[in-house]
Order: structure tokens, then sequence, then C-alpha cells
């Protein structure tokens, strides 16, 4: 899955570069990546009696796209077998696009619902103390009990009280 990831980033790189050219793609290849996890179209691309080509043609058709770019791009990774990747060139692309605009995706995770307004004021902070636009994903999970757990890319800041539980736990059992 790793080399797949590598593989993933080097297409979504070239496509982030084209649409720094003024070529955008990203929208299309958003439902191109929808389409080829449907099983169906999952069986049509692993079809090698059916041209790299067409295999291509049919996707694009069924994702109502018709993007020369994505055709060539389609018709690459039909050839070699690394249709799979699409859904990893997409999630790479908008992660460049959001990087490029000075967003990130932050999850937070709260033991209840939180109000819009409290999710507003968070957003800020959290956008204020990084200096970056911040496209905040709110997630409810009862276990963590009270506080909040913030994802801010690869990094997670615990403030929960299961957290601190856990953490006090540690302490006393050494």
């Amino acid at each position: 899955m790793s080399n797949e990831r590598s593989i993933a980033s080097r297409y979504a790189t070239a496509l982030f570069e084209l649409s720094q050219e003024g070529v955008d793609v990203a929208a299309d290849l958003n439902k191109v990546a929808q389409v080829t996890l449907n099983e169906d179209a999952k069986a049509v691309l692993a079809n090698a009696q059916i041209s790299a080509e067409d295999r291509a043609t049919i996707i694009l058709k069924a994702a109502k796209v018709s993007s020369d770019e994505l055709k060539r791009l389609l018709v690459l990774l039909c050839s070699r077998n690394k249709t799979s990747i699409v859904p990893l060139i997409d999630e790479k692309l908008e992660q460049l696009i959001r990087e490029s605009n000075a967003q990130l995706m932050v999850e937070v995770t709260v033991a209840k619902d939180m109000s819009a307004a409290l999710a507003d004021k968070l957003k800020k902070a959290v956008g204020d103390g990084l200096g970056k636009k911040v496209d905040l994903s709110v997630v409810v999970d009862a276990s963590i009990l009270g506080g909040l757990i913030l994802n801010v890319g690869d990094r997670q800041i615990d403030h929960s009280v299961r957290g601190r539980v856990e953490s006090l736990k540690r302490t006393l059992s050494v």
C-alpha cells in the first residue's frame, strides 16, 4: 500500500501542476474516483479482454466526464493495471489543493454534539493558532467522556477525559 501511495502521489503532483497551469481536473477526478470504487466498474477495469482505451472511455462515460487529460491518465493506469490507485490520487490531489490554499483539515472529536457557534469559535481559534485556514470536521464519540481530541495532519492533541485518565493510569503503574 505504501508503494501505491507513492505512485499516487506522483500522479497527483502532476495533476496539481496541471491545475496550476489552468487545467482544473479535481472535480472530474473526484467523480472518476467514485466510479472506480463501484464493483461493476472494478470488473470492467480488471477485464484484460477490453483495451485500456475502451476501459478508460467506459469509466469516463459512467462518471459523465469528458476530460482529455483524465482519459490519458486512465488509459495509462489501465495499461499498467494500476486503476485501483485512482481514489488515492484523488485524495492526494485534494490535499495538495488544500495545502496550496493554506487550508488544513482538522478533525475534532468530542463527547457530545457541539453547537455551530462553538464549532466556529474552535475553528477560528485553531486557524489563528496555526496561521492557516481550517476546514473543521466534528466527530462525536461518547467514549472520550469529555473534553476533545484534535487531529491536525499527522498530529493528535488529546485533551479528553479518557486520555487524561489513561495518562494517569500509566503514571501510577510505573
